[in-house]
């Protein structure tokens, strides 16, 4: 800043600052948040609830590594999709687990402003027949890692702030609940940005 800005934003009296708080217009203090960790606008994640096609009719199907029926989501090793009659979701009528008849992950590229602060979200909760035991994950956002676990069936939210380094972003999310049929359920994922 400037010293003719910081003349316009207050006032210099002595040693100390003086700003004219409240009385808005030119002279207001003007505080920017943090771009990285204030949620945008634009979900920038394409079919992150999971419900771009229809399937199955009765509580899962096991999509194993390669599969096209979620798209745009790339499905290593192997998933289920959970119909609402097995497993209640965050939202809509589908959800997924990320272990189907093990560890499992899938994977998207969303597109991304160089710079651009984004808020990456989405829901957890245990898969029936593992509702109370720990499950986890690690999650790749951009040149970030985090992990997380669950030992309940209620649904919570998970959050994660990053600045885009690429104009097209990785998200990962890969079960490491190993040598087990059910692992964290998944759903209503948003990537949202400027």
């Amino acid at each position: 800043m400037n010293r003719m800005q910081l003349l316009r934003r207050g006032t210099v009296l002595g040693l100390g600052f003086f700003a004219l708080a409240g009385c808005g217009g030119p002279d207001a203090v003007i505080q920017d948040p943090d771009v990285a960790s204030v949620e945008q606008g634009i979900n920038v994640a394409t079919n992150g609830g999971f419900e771009a096609n229809a399937i199955g009719n009765f509580n899962y199907v096991q999509l194993n590594a390669g599969s096209t029926a979620l798209p745009p989501w790339t499905i290593t090793g192997s998933i289920k999709v959970m119909k609402n009659s097995y497993k209640l979701p965050a939202g809509g009528v589908q959800s997924i687990d990320l272990n189907g008849s093990g560890a499992g992950s899938i994977t998207q590229y969303v597109p991304t402003v160089v710079g651009g602060g984004y808020t990456l979200a989405f829901y957890v909760s245990n898969s029936p027949g593992c509702t109370t035991v720990s499950r986890s994950m690690d999650i790749a956002y951009d040149t970030r890692t985090a992990s997380t676990s669950n030992a309940s069936a209620t649904w919570s939210l998970r959050t994660y702030t990053f600045n885009a380094t690429t104009t097209s972003t990785l998200i990962k999310l890969t079960s490491t609940s190993g040598g087990v049929g059910c692992g964290l359920a998944i759903d209503n994922l948003t990537v949202n940005g400027p």
